[in-house]
C-alpha cells in the first residue's frame, strides 16, 4: 500500500506544480512582456513549486493518506470507506488552505486510480520517484536555456 502511495505522490507532485503554476502565472501575467519572458516566468514558477512541493507531498502526503485509508478501512461498505477516506484527505489537505487542498485532491484521485493496477511494486515506486526529479531537472535546464537565449537577443539587439 505504501508503494502505491509513493507512486501517487510522484505523479501528483508535477501535476500539482503545473496546475499551481498556471493559476499563479495567469494572475501575474503583464501585458507587453515577450514570449520568452513569459515562458521563462512560467518555467521558473513550475521549478520552484515542484522543488518545494515534492518533498512535502512525498512525506506528509504519503503518511496522511496511509492514515486516512487505515481509518477508513474500519468501515464495512466500500462506498463509506471511499467517502471517509476522501473526507480525511480533504481534512489533512486543509493544512495550508487551498494550496495544499489541491495537492490532497490530486493525490487522492491518483491513488484511487492506482488501486486496481497490478504493477504497483517496490521497483515501480522507486522508478516513479524519478518522474518529479526528472521534471525538475528539465524545467531547471529550460529556465537556463531561455535565459541564455534572452541574453543573446539582448546582446545582438544592441548592434
Amino acid at each position: 500500500m505504501v508503494t502505491r502511495k509513493i507512486i501517487a505522490a510522484s505523479w501528483a507532485s508535477p501535476l500539482y506544480a503545473f496546475l499551481l503554476s498556471i493559476v499563479e502565472f495567469t494572475k501575474q501575467t503583464r501585458v507587453g512582456i515577450s514570449f520568452l519572458e513569459s515562458v521563462s516566468g512560467f518555467l521558473l514558477l513550475f521549478t520552484i513549486y515542484l522543488a518545494y512541493s515534492f518533498p512535502v507531498i512525498l512525506t506528509y502526503g504519503v503518511v496522511t493518506s496511509w492514515l486516512s485509508d487505515w481509518l477508513a478501512k474500519r468501515f464495512s461498505s466500500d462506498r463509506v470507506q471511499w467517502f471517509i477516506s476522501f473526507a480525511l484527505h480533504i481534512l489533512f489537505g486543509l493544512v495550508l488552505s487551498w494550496l495544499s487542498l489541491l495537492a490532497a485532491i490530486l493525490f487522492f484521485f491518483i491513488d484511487r486510480r492506482l488501486i486496481n493496477r497490478m504493477d504497483v511494486t517496490k521497483r515501480a515506486a522507486i522508478r516513479s520517484v524519478f518522474i518529479p526529479i526528472g521534471c525538475l531537472f528539465v524545467a531547471m535546464g529550460s529556465v537556463y536555456l531561455v535565459g541564455v537565449i534572452q541574453d543573446l537577443f539582448v546582446r545582438f539587439s544592441a548592434f
